[in-house]
């Protein structure tokens, strides 16, 4: 691991609020091996003053890096940060959470030891649990995980197709991944740089799962996705009111579903292609979900995919 460069990728937008907690926490890492790129996208609230601080007064541990235009998403600004970076490891860091002491050296561990077992030309993800916290850092909840009623006893690409499960600011990647995952040839129709690159992993690599929280994920109401307790009342009564809401988000799901099919189209299998060919069609009908209920995480998830996916 002495050898291995690790990046850690920033993506900033009008975080002035939170972004010197995650800095400030980012710094007092316990395994130091690491540089911070930082590219914003167009802040408008003195996020950019606040970073260019912390570079003059750390110039050694981080940078600044300039697109030259602007993304307009998380999604879009992440996959080209992954493409700029030729680190061996890279972790991903949102402006507004706050990493544990141990994350860093938690990660890069996991995924050595990952290396050493697969190969570091495996495609490899590794992430951890978070601790779901409100604004002021309170705890909601101690684990994302449980809270969001998600699996974490295997990893299945289809399953994760269907439901994503690896939140970006908790995982860490390898080079092979980010150049499996850059391959991606509609980038604009897949949900999030995180599922995108969870999927890759689990159908041509591997994904490491740590059960412990090793960061804060902040909720606010500026959030890109944010937290979901998918089993409570009132989420379920919202997603009810909204059904178009559902139709819409299974619409997405199947889009970025299509562009997997569509970017390995020559490293699939038969049983993938059935898959992913069911999956895509507008209607898959609930004998497709009933088949692959268990990559579905909850009879909520399933009953909502029947009724209108």
């Amino acid at each position: 691991m002495q050898n291995r460069r690790i990046e850690i990728l920033m993506a900033t937008y009008n975080g002035a609020p939170y972004i010197r907690e995650q800095l400030d926490s980012i710094l007092a890492q316990t395994d130091c091996r690491w540089r911070l790129t930082v590219s914003d996208d167009g802040s408008t609230d003195g996020t950019d003053a606040i970073v260019d601080a912390y570079v003059r007064q750390y110039p050694e541990r981080m940078r600044r890096v300039h697109a030259g235009g602007r993304f307009g998403c998380a999604r879009d600004h992440f996959f080209w940060l992954m493409r700029q970076c030729d680190a061996d490891w890279m972790l991903f860091s949102d402006q507004d959470d706050v990493f544990y002491p141990r994350k860093v050296q938690a990660l890069t561990e996991a995924m050595r030891a990952a290396e050493e077992r697969l190969g570091a030309q495996t495609p490899l993800l590794v992430f951890s649990d978070q601790t779901v916290v409100d604004a002021q850092l309170r705890t909601i909840s101690p684990s994302l995980m449980r809270y969001q009623r998600q699996y974490s006893a295997a990893f299945d690409y289809r399953s994760i197709l269907l439901q994503n499960v690896v939140t970006g600011g908790a995982m860490a990647i390898n080079r092979a991944l980010a150049q499996w995952g850059a391959q991606c040839i509609r980038p604009q129709e897949t949900i999030m740089h995180d599922w995108w690159l969870a999927a890759v992993a689990a159908r041509f690599g591997h994904i490491v799962y740590l059960d412990e929280a090793l960061g804060a994920y902040r909720q606010h109401e500026s959030n890109s996705v944010g937290a979901k307790q998918v089993d409570s009342l009132g989420y379920v009564a919202r997603m009810l009111r909204d059904p178009q809401r559902i139709r819409a988000s299974i619409g997405c799901k199947k889009r970025q579903a299509g562009v997997f099919r569509d970017t390995f189209r020559e490293r699939l299998t038969d049983g993938d292609r059935a898959f992913l060919q069911a999956f895509c069609a507008s209607r898959s009908g609930a004998r497709f979900y009933l088949r692959y209920r268990r990559q579905i995480h909850g009879m909520k998830r399933l009953a909502g995919f029947m009724l209108w996916g």
